[in-house]
């Protein structure tokens, strides 16, 4: 059983303190590590300590890790975006909501919004 839920522990950028944030995962990488979606794009705090740092520490399950994180470009979100939505169709259109236009139907997904979720990778580090 994968874990769907994990803790992203970073730095404040203005505080310097350490903040926790619970998020879902979309998609574990084939290095052992994680992508998640920031559901509130630029506006999320966490994105943006993340963003700015360039580092956290990942709680998934019972993994520990420091992590360096990336940015996933828009070419490379679909993939991720589709196979989670096909795993999680429920939480796929939950998510959509935000990203839909007026008329736009309820059955779409975060997958028919690949250059607006933005994806967030976060790999161990290598000691």
């Amino acid at each position: 059983m994968t874990e769907r839920y994990l803790m992203i522990e970073h730095t404040g950028r203005r505080t310097g303190l350490t903040r926790r944030t619970i998020v879902e995962s979309v998609q574990k990488t084939p290095d052992g590590g994680v992508m998640v979606a920031s559901a509130l794009g630029t506006k999320s705090a966490w994105f943006r300590n993340v963003r700015d740092s360039g580092k956290a520490r990942i709680h998934h399950g019972r993994r520990r890790y420091d992590a360096s994180v990336r940015i996933v470009p828009p070419g490379e979100r679909a993939a991720p975006l589709t196979a989670f939505s096909a795993a999680h169709p429920k939480a796929a259109r939950l998510y959509a909501r935000r990203f839909r236009g007026p008329g736009e139907p309820a059955t779409t997904t975060i997958a028919d919004y690949p250059d607006k979720v933005l994806l967030v990778e976060f790999r161990p580090q290598t000691s």
